[in-house]
């Protein structure tokens, strides 16, 4: 997941997650107010009808306020033109606030047969309603509920990934294992944030004792590598205070030999000469 731009981010979502799951209960909530899931997508159900997941031409055209110009919902670019890789495992969605438009939409980028029963006849060929937004609970009450981000990404994993988890927002651990251990700092630090901001703005959900869970795990893990990390910085940072004095002493040395030598050779040549000289006054008597 990363933004693009100022309106867009593209989301990618694992089609089998790598989190232990099983098939999840209904999602509700005891904060009035709050989103809760029941009632939305389940993967289970996988394909879905397009008039069930996707808006219709009418609605588009009546929500955009272009109606008279034959203009819908749709995103800046069509998913023909998507410039990320694309693969079989995993579902890519945009998710973007255009200006434009009153609230947020998601619209599907690839593995569009996998989730909608598309009407039109050629599926190889790129369609208008290939880039309708989806009907999602989370973005339909945008406007007259307290939505967050976090609450389309939770219902987009709960439609694309078969099987349903429970929780979906689990961390995948390894990820950040598999991370250079100043990236890892960065990264745990950012992950503990949003968990935090789900369980404080999300209300009293589910899944919420296993983001907890996992909340618990990524702080032990960030402070652990934070403590790896500055161990491992004063460690160099003696080795390098070591090879510089190592290096000043080596160069006070050398700069004292080549003061010594050079000044035998005057020495010796002062007595040399006085020597002489002596010669010169004595020779007489």
């Amino acid at each position: 997941m990363y933004m693009r731009g100022r309106e867009e981010m593209i989301c990618t979502v694992l089609n089998e997650p790598l989190t232990p799951t099983s098939a999840s209960p209904a999602m509700g909530t005891t904060s009035e107010g709050h989103f809760n899931f029941e009632s939305s997508f389940t993967s289970s159900d996988l394909p879905f009808e397009q008039k069930d997941l996707m808006m219709s031409s009418g609605t588009q055209r009546k929500l955009s306020g272009l109606g008279y110009m034959d203009v819908g919902l749709p995103p800046a670019s069509p998913s023909e033109r998507e410039i990320i890789p694309m693969t079989d495992d995993r579902t890519v969605f945009l998710i973007a606030g255009y200006a434009k438009y009153s609230c947020p939409y998601v619209w599907v980028r690839n593995n569009h047969e996998r989730l909608v029963k598309l009407k039109d006849g050629d599926s190889s060929k790129p369609s208008i309603s290939r880039d309708s937004p989806l009907k999602l609970k989370s973005t339909s009450h945008w406007n007259d509920k307290d939505i967050r981000i976090w609450d389309v990404l939770g219902e987009l994993v709960k439609l694309s990934s078969l099987p349903s988890p429970h929780n979906p927002f689990a961390v995948d651990l390894e990820y950040f294992t598999s991370l250079p251990v100043n990236e890892r700092i960065v990264a745990s630090a950012a992950m503990v944030h949003f968990l935090q901001c789900v369980l404080i703005y999300a209300g009293n959900k589910s899944y919420s004792g296993l983001v907890v869970d996992d909340l618990r795990e990524i702080t032990k893990h960030h402070f652990a590598d934070f403590q790896t990390y500055l161990l491992q910085s004063t460690s160099q940072q003696r080795e390098q205070d070591q090879a510089a004095s190592n290096q000043s002493y080596s160069y006070q040395q050398q700069q004292g030999m080549s003061s010594s030598a050079g000044a035998q050779p005057h020495q010796a040549g002062y007595s040399t000469g006085r020597t002489k000289l002596t010669q010169r006054v004595v020779a007489p008597y």
